[in-house]
C-alpha cells in the first residue's frame, strides 16, 4: 500500500542501500506491518534480524522507529457493529446467497489464530476462543460453549445476534429450523472440514435449501481495518532439544505415506510442520508456530509453503526441503491433481477446500490420519528427558511463587492479576523459558468456579482469607511445554472445602496410579478419576486430561483422557491429569500434573503388556486442604512418595528463602 514518503523513509532508504539489502522501503513497511500483526513474543526485537544484521545498529534503530510509527498510526475506521452485519448481508446478496456460516478458526484449524483470522470477533464483538455464527436475512445467531455463555452476553448485542449454546443447541439444528425453503447458505471452504460441511448440508436439505461454497470469505470484503498476515521469525530448533533430525523424521513420515498407498500427503497443521522440520515460529499467541502448509512426499521430500520473509538469515532446512511462496499452495494442489497423483489428506483437520481442489483437479484422494500427529505425540527419549528437566525447573518457579503467596495473600494485598504476573516473573528467570503456554487462569474465590476463567481489569479480585485460590498456568521452554494447576487455601479453609479438595485429590491419585493394558484408551480411564466424586454425588464438566506437545502446543492430540476419547494411549505420550470440582459462586478446585505413559511389562502369570503413568510435574500439593481420614493407605503412600521426590529434586533449585517452606509443604502425611 502506497503512502506519502517521510523523512524516516529517506533515512531508511539510505541505510538499506548501505547495508546491501535488496528490500525497498515499501517492502520493509509491509514487513513491519506483518510484524505488528504477530504477537510481540518473548524476544520483541527478534524480527530485526529479518531485515538487518546485529552489527547494523543504525539501521536497526531506524527500524524500531518505523515500527513505533506504524503502531501509533490511526487504524482504518470500521463501521459500528450493526452496519457491519448489514454490509455482510449486502455482500452475500451480491454473491447470490442468502446466508453465511462463519466459524472461529483459520485455514490451519489452529487453537490460537492470528489477528487477520479474527473475523467472528470483528463481526460480533465476541472475543472468546471458540464459537460460530450463522447469518440469515432476517436473523443471526452466535453459538458458544458453556465457557463463554456469560462473556457472550456481555460482549454481544442481543438485538443483532441470538445467543445459543454450541452443544445443547447445535448450529445445524438451528439452521434447519430457520432457513426458509429455496434459500442458499454460503460458507468458506477454507475454514471447514468435511464432517462439518456434511452436517450443514444435511441441515440445508432438511430445510429445502442449499449449501454453497463461496470464492473467498465475504467478511474480508467489508473488513477495512483487517490486519495483514503475521510475520514472526522462523528459526531452527536444535536437535539437542528435538531428539531427532528433520531428515530422519521426514524419511519415517514419507514411508508412512507410502504405506497408505499415497505419493504425497498434505500437511495443513502448523504444529505438524514445526515438528517435522524442527522449526519454531511466533505467528500466533502461546504456541511457537509459523503459519504454513506443506506437501510431504513419500521419498521424504517436503515442499514448504510459507512467507519467505519469516525465515531467519542462514536458516538451513536441509536437503529435500524446498521453500515456496504460501500463495503458491493452491496451484501446487492443482498440479498434483492434473498429474493424477495419489494424495493423502486427513479429513478431520484438512479443510474441505483443499480436498475439493485436489479432487476437482483429478487427484486420487486417499483419506487417512495425518502421519505426523501420532508420531509427534509419542515423545522420543530426548523429548521425555527434556520434559522431566523442564518440569523440575518449572516446579521450582511454582514453589517459589507458592511460598511468596502463602504470606502475601494473608496480608490481603494480592490480586489475581498480581499473582499471575508473579508467576511469569519467576518463570522468566529460566534461560530456556520462551513465554507462557496459554493465558494464566488466576482465579480467587467464586471466580475459580468457572473452569476456564480469564482475569480482566473488571473481574480482578483480591485473594481473601477463608477462600480458595486456583492457578492454572504453563510455560514454553526450549526443551518442553508445561501445564500445572494448584489450588491453595488462603487462610483457614472450611471443612467443606477440605472435603471437596480431598475428593479431587483421590481422583487425581487414581489416574497417577493407574495401570492398564496396552491398547486402552482415554475414555476407559476417565471413569477412574470420576469415581470418588461420583460416589459423593459430584462431577466436573471437562475432560480429565489432554495431550501436551514438546515446545509446541499445550493442547495436543490425538491423546486425551476424556469420556469420548477412543485413541489408544502409547508409551511416550504426555498428558495432563487434572480432575476438578466447581461449586457455583463459591470456589473451584483442580489439581493438575503432567504424566507420561510408560511401559509396565507383562506381570507374572499375566498375558498382556501393561502400561502406566509416570508423574512428571514437581510442585507441592496443599496439605492444609487434605482430610487424611478420607484417603486410604495406598493414596497416602502415593502422596508421601510424590512429596518426597518434589522435596529431593527441588531443594537445590528453589533458593534459600523457599527451602524451609518446601520442607514443611512436602512433609509426610504419616
Amino acid at each position: 500500500m502506497s503512502h506519502r514518503p517521510s523523512e524516516l523513509d529517506a533515512r531508511l532508504a539510505v541505510l538499506l542501500e548501505r547495508s546491501g539489502s535488496r528490500l525497498t522501503v515499501e517492502e520493509v513497511r509491509d514487513l513491519v506491518a506483518g510484524v505488528l500483526a504477530a504477537p510481540e513474543g518473548f524476544e520483541p526485537d527478534a524480527w530485526l534480524d529479518l531485515v538487518a544484521p546485529p552489527e547494523a545498529t543504525e539501521l536497526r534503530a531506524v527500524l524500531r522507529e518505523l515500527k513505533a510509527e506504524l503502531a501509533s498510526a490511526d487504524p482504518k475506521a470500521d463501521p459500528p457493529l450493526p452496519e457491519r452485519l448489514a454490509a455482510l448481508r449486502r455482500v452475500l446478496a451480491e454473491r447470490g446467497v442468502d446466508g453465511f456460516i462463519l466459524p472461529l478458526t483459520d485455514e490451519h484449524r489452529s487453537e490460537y489464530i492470528p489477528a487477520a483470522a479474527q473475523r467472528l470477533a470483528w463481526l460480533t464483538g465476541f472475543t472468546g476462543s471458540a464459537g460460530l455464527v450463522i447469518v440469515l436475512p432476517e436473523r443471526a445467531a452466535l453459538f458458544v460453549d458453556g465457557r463463554y455463555t456469560l462473556q457472550a452476553r456481555e460482549e454481544v448485542d442481543a438485538s443483532l445476534f441470538e445467543l445459543r449454546h454450541l452443544i445443547d443447541q447445535p448450529p445445524e439444528k438451528w439452521l434447519a429450523e430457520h432457513l426458509q425453503p429455496g434459500r442458499r447458505v454460503g460458507f468458506d471452504a477454507a475454514l471447514h472440514v468435511k464432517s462439518e460441511v456434511e452436517r450443514f448440508r444435511r441441515a440445508c436439505i432438511r430445510a429445502k435449501g442449499e449449501l454453497v461454497a463461496l470464492d473467498g470469505n465475504p467478511v474480508d470484503v467489508i473488513w477495512a481495518s483487517r490486519p495483514p498476515p503475521p510475520v514472526a521469525p522462523v528459526d531452527r530448533l536444535d536437535e539437542a532439544f528435538a531428539g531427532e533430525s528433520s531428515e530422519a523424521k521426514r524419511a519415517r513420515m514419507g514411508e508412512a505415506v507410502r504405506r497408505n498407498g499415497a505419493e504425497v500427503a498434505v500437511l495443513s497443521a502448523p504444529d505438524s510442520i514445526a515438528w517435522l522440520l524442527n522449526i519454531r515460529g511466533g505467528d500466533v499467541p502461546y504456541n511457537p508456530l509459523a503459519l504454513a502448509f506443506a506437501l510431504l512426499h513419500a521419498d521424504g521430500g517436503v515442499e514448504l509453503f510459507i512467507d519467505r520473509r519469516k525465515l531467519t538469515p542462514g536458516l538451513a532446512l536441509g536437503n529435500g526441503v524446498s521453500v515456496q511462496p504460501i500463495a503458491g499452495f493452491a496451484g501446487a494442489l492443482e498440479g498434483l491433481g492434473q498429474s493424477g497423483r495419489a494424495v493423502q489428506v486427513d479429513p478431520a483437520i484438512t479443510s474441505v477446500g483443499v480436498i475439493e481442489r485436489l479432487a476437482g483437479a483429478g487427484a486420487r484422494v486417499i483419506e487417512a490420519d495425518e502421519p505426523c500427529i501420532l508420531a509427534k505425540a509419542c515423545k522420543n527419549p530426548v523429548e521425555l528427558q527434556g520434559a522431566c528437566d523442564a518440569q523440575r525447573r518449572d516446579g521450582a518457579a511454582i514453589s517459589r511463587f507458592l511460598c511468596w503467596l502463602e504470606q502475601a495473600a494473608l496480608e490481603g494485598r494480592v490480586t489475581e492479576m498480581e499473582a499471575a504476573a508473579w508467576i511469569e516473573e519467576e518463570r522468566r528467570r529460566d534461560p530456556l523459558y520462551r513465554g507462557p503456554s496459554f493465558p494464566t487462569i488466576s482465579a480467587a474465590g467464586p471466580n475459580a468456579a468457572l473452569p476456564h476463567y480469564r482475569v480482566s481489569e473488571e473481574s480482578n479480585r483480591v485473594l481473601e482469607a477463608g477462600s480458595l485460590y486456583l492457578v492454572d498456568s504453563g510455560g514454553q521452554y526450549l526443551d518442553a511445554t508445561t501445564d500445572i494447576t494448584r489450588t491453595v487455601a488462603v487462610g483457614e479453609p472450611t471443612d467443606e472445602m477440605r472435603r471437596h479438595f480431598t475428593l479431587v485429590l483421590k481422583a487425581h491419585v487414581a489416574i497417577a496410579r493407574a495401570v492398564f493394558p496396552a491398547g486402552a484408551n482415554g475414555a476407559q480411564l476417565d471413569g477412574l478419576a470420576r469415581r470418588p466424586l461420583w460416589q459423593a454425588g459430584l462431577d466436573y464438566d471437562h475432560g480429565t486430561g489432554h495431550g501436551i506437545g514438546s515446545f509446541l502446543c499445550v493442547h495436543e492430540g490425538p491423546q486425551r483422557i476424556a469420556k469420548t476419547s477412543l485413541v489408544a494411549l502409547k508409551p511416550g505420550m504426555i498428558l495432563s491429569n487434572e480432575p476438578g470440582y466447581y461449586k457455583n459462586d463459591a470456589w473451584g478446585i483442580r489439581i493438575e500434573n503432567l504424566v507420561a505413559v510408560v511401559p509396565h511389562g507383562i506381570p507374572p502369570g499375566g498375558e498382556r503388556e501393561l502400561l502406566g503413568f509416570e508423574t512428571l510435574t514437581r510442585a507441592p500439593i496443599d496439605r492444609r486442604l487434605i482430610v487424611a481420614e478420607l484417603l486410604d493407605a495406598d493414596e497416602i503412600a502415593w502422596l508421601d512418595d510424590y512429596h518426597a521426590r518434589v522435596r529431593a529434586e527441588l531443594m537445590d533449585l528453589v533458593g534459600r528463602s523457599t527451602a524451609s517452606w518446601l520442607i514443611a509443604a512436602t512433609a509426610p502425611m504419616t
